[in-house]
């Protein structure tokens, strides 16, 4: 990438330099063998001065207003094409207006010269906008052919690393012992009741969704709920139901799709630092009214000892670089640390 780059302010650097060549070779063409109408000796001074106000309306047009202007409308910017040519043909009559050479015209009368001068220099200032746009357009092309193959290379690279980023974050994430923990607990209580088999259903969701839905590119954002549905249950039968919580779902799901297990780090961070002696809650609000934008907000209270542990979370981090790889700029997070409360907002547009 940095290589494709310095490979463009090179192009760009030698495009300068073979403007400078250009413009020297001009100069040398038009005080040498006089581009001007003929004019009387000792006038080099004029003749440099025209042409260095000549390189810079040319410059001013072909690098500011031909980028600028040529492409909000062909008669817009032709008149300022035609603008830029008269500006310099007056300018050099004006010069040169007492200085022609009447011998070398001696047929024609003073007002039929300066007609004859001024369209001599309208074809030749003409000809040398036309030429010096034709390079610029040429560079252009390009330019614009090397800039697109870095951006392509960039978001190549962009894919590859959202792809081994995506491979190497780990479904493991939830971490096996979860489930061993849960699948001792319900082992535990069968012996006891007939609730296994719910719990055991919703196990199996869980275990299919995490082992083959998640490894999918995208899912459905209704499924994903359901998920996170039987997830919440899971965890809060773990902790032998003493946290109150609620799953708030507003809007049609159904017509979302989203990277799988995105908002797992946080509800997996809430039902693990809340409060498990029975005064513990988590609040979880899914909003998605306002398609394209999805709203989540996770709330919950924690105890004292679990305030540090809980900012340093990995899966945190985890989540972050994910929402940064597969939604760029199309996300906020907004996060509220109280005294015994953690708030966090994450509002993404799914395109």
């Amino acid at each position: 990438m940095k290589k494709a780059k310095k490979k463009l302010l090179s192009k760009k650097v030698n495009f300068f330099l073979f403007k400078i060549i250009l413009w020297v070779s001009f100069g040398i063409l038009f005080t040498s063998f006089s581009f001007l109408i003929p004019t009387n000796p000792n006038n080099e001074i004029k003749e440099i001065l025209v042409f260095l106000f000549l390189v810079v309306v040319v410059n001013v047009h072909t690098s500011y207003l031909y980028p600028k202007f040529s492409k909000k409308g062909k008669f817009g910017y032709i008149g300022l094409l035609i603008g830029s040519i008269l500006i310099c043909d007056l300018f050099e009559m004006q010069i040169f207006s007492k200085n022609f050479d009447f011998i070398f015209y001696a047929f024609l009368d003073k007002k039929k010269l300066y007609f004859v001068a001024f369209g001599y220099i309208l074809i030749r200032n003409f000809a040398i906008f036309i030429f010096f746009l034709w390079v610029e357009y040429f560079n252009r092309l390009i330019i614009l052919y090397h800039e697109k193959e870095i951006i392509h290379q960039e978001e190549m690279a962009l894919l590859f690393e959202k792809q081994e980023f995506e491979k190497n974050f780990s479904r493991k994430k939830i971490l096996p012992h979860y489930f061993f923990n849960i699948l001792e607990n319900i082992f535990a209580q069968s012996l006891n009741n007939n609730n296994e088999y719910e719990l055991f259903d919703k196990l199996k969701f869980v275990l299919y969704y995490f082992l083959v839905d998640a490894e999918r590119e995208k899912v459905e954002l209704d499924k994903e709920l359901v998920f996170y549905k039987y997830y919440i249950d899971l965890e809060n039968f773990r902790y032998n139901n003493k946290i109150s919580t609620n799953l708030n779902i507003l809007g049609q799901p159904e017509l979302y799709s989203i990277i799988p297990l995105l908002f797992e780090p946080i509800i997996g961070n809430a039902m693990k630092y809340t409060n498990h002696n029975g005064i513990g809650w988590v609040n979880i609000t899914i909003d998605a009214s306002h398609f394209p934008m999805l709203n989540f907000n996770c709330r919950n209270n924690y105890s004292f000892h679990s305030e540090n542990t809980f900012s340093s979370e990995k899966g945190f981090i985890i989540l972050e670089q994910r929402l940064e790889l597969c939604y760029k700029n199309n996300y906020t997070i907004k996060k509220i640390q109280g005294n015994d409360f953690y708030d966090i907002t994450i509002s993404l547009t799914i395109l």
